[in-house]
């Protein structure tokens, strides 16, 4: 029987942590630049009364695939407010004709359940973070969760937390009572689903 030498793979073993390493810091580096990012966009939010553009999805609560219509100003959606309800919402800012921030507002139509998701998308079109809270009388929580993608889409961070919905303070979720809701996630601008309201038809 062969005897192998167990120098023989420190080498290859020094390499696979390097690599290791590399890609851990790497990927920091990666989530540093987009809160950074992100903290440009919620500059340039605030500078705005409101939302450039707001869609809302017309549905029953039922139905999984809403119709959306776009309004030109908060001031049109509100007055439409007043005779159809709705339980999608889209507040929507743009920087150079670009998405550069979504809100979107889901909620039930027997208001047991809020979800608030903000998406933070880069100028080409890619999304860098996403920001989701829940808020729930379903367990009585308040959910709040971050994720972190990289240009190709990847998930580089995600992190959640549970908090008691009155008092904030951190709370494990009663797995009989809760009732979670998925966070909807589009990684792109044009698989928004109000999208093609965005694009402009040639004559």
């Amino acid at each position: 029987m062969k005897k192998f030498n167990s120098f023989v793979f420190l080498p290859v073993f020094f390499i696979f942590q390097s690599l290791f390493v590399f890609a851990q810091t790497d990927k920091k580096a990666e989530i540093k630049r987009v809160d950074a990012y992100c903290k440009t966009v919620d500059a340039f939010v605030k500078k705005y009364n409101g939302p450039h553009l707001v869609f809302a999805g017309i549905s029953d609560e039922n139905e999984n695939k809403p119709k959306w219509k776009k309004y030109n100003s908060e001031k049109e959606f509100k007055k439409a407010q007043e005779t159809v309800g709705f339980y999608d919402i889209a507040y929507v800012w743009q920087k150079n004709g670009k998405i550069v921030m979504t809100n979107f507002t889901f909620s039930s139509a027997s208001g047991d359940w809020v979800h608030y998701v903000y998406q933070y998308f880069r100028e080409d079109g890619t999304l860098a973070k996403v920001e989701a809270q829940l808020n729930t009388f379903y367990g009585n929580l308040t959910v709040l969760r971050d994720f972190y993608f990289n240009r190709n889409g990847k998930l580089l961070r995600k992190t959640a937390k549970y908090l008691d919905l009155k008092t904030k303070k951190p709370k494990k979720p009663d797995k009989q009572n809760f009732y979670d809701k998925e966070v909807n996630i589009f990684k792109k601008t044009n698989s928004l689903p109000f999208n093609s309201l965005l694009i402009k038809k040639r004559k």
